[in-house]
């Protein structure tokens, strides 16, 4: 009789080629949907509200090029000196050359964010121009520690871009 009384009491297993959902995972994923959707619909209110000559890279980076630059196509490998300003979408100045916005650097390895790396080679050597830099390519979940906060949405105008090599 206790045979039978316990095996009622036991929970089916999980068949092997079937696996428990994780909707930690699914919420996480969704969210950044959302987060994504909302920082897309921003930057382009940001674009029609401003200035409506910016065009979108296929990596999702919105630009301005003010000055194309007499010198050479920036090309990874290159060593350059830049000047920038660095605003949030809100218009909050962040960086100026006489703050954290004067830098040398390499393209291609990242000294700097991904995505600002990717809108230089958009210049030539002395070229100038606005990018305006989504979360996920600029400084992330975490922000940069000082100015920048969590997931935001950055502009740079790049004021100079000179190679040193």
């Amino acid at each position: 009789m206790f045979f039978l009384s316990s095996c009622g009491s036991e929970t089916p297993q999980t068949p092997l080629n079937k696996q428990p959902r994780n909707l930690t995972k699914e919420n996480l994923l969704e969210m950044n949907r959302v987060l994504a959707e909302l920082e897309t619909k921003n930057i382009e209110q940001y674009v029609a509200e401003t200035d409506s000559t910016f065009r979108k890279s296929p990596s999702l980076i919105w630009y301005k090029i003010e000055q194309q630059g007499s010198g050479k196509k920036l090309t990874r490998g290159d060593k350059v000196h830049i000047l920038f300003n660095v605003r949030l979408l809100d218009g909050s100045l962040c960086y100026t050359p006489d703050h954290k916005g004067d830098r040398n650097i390499s393209l291609g390895r990242y000294d700097i964010t991904r995505g600002l790396d990717e809108a230089l080679l958009m210049l030539n050597d002395g070229g100038r121009g606005t990018f305006i830099i989504p979360a996920d390519l600029a400084f992330g979940m975490p922000g940069d520690g000082d100015c920048i906060g969590a997931k935001r949405t950055v502009i740079y105008e790049i004021l100079s871009v000179e190679k040193t090599e």
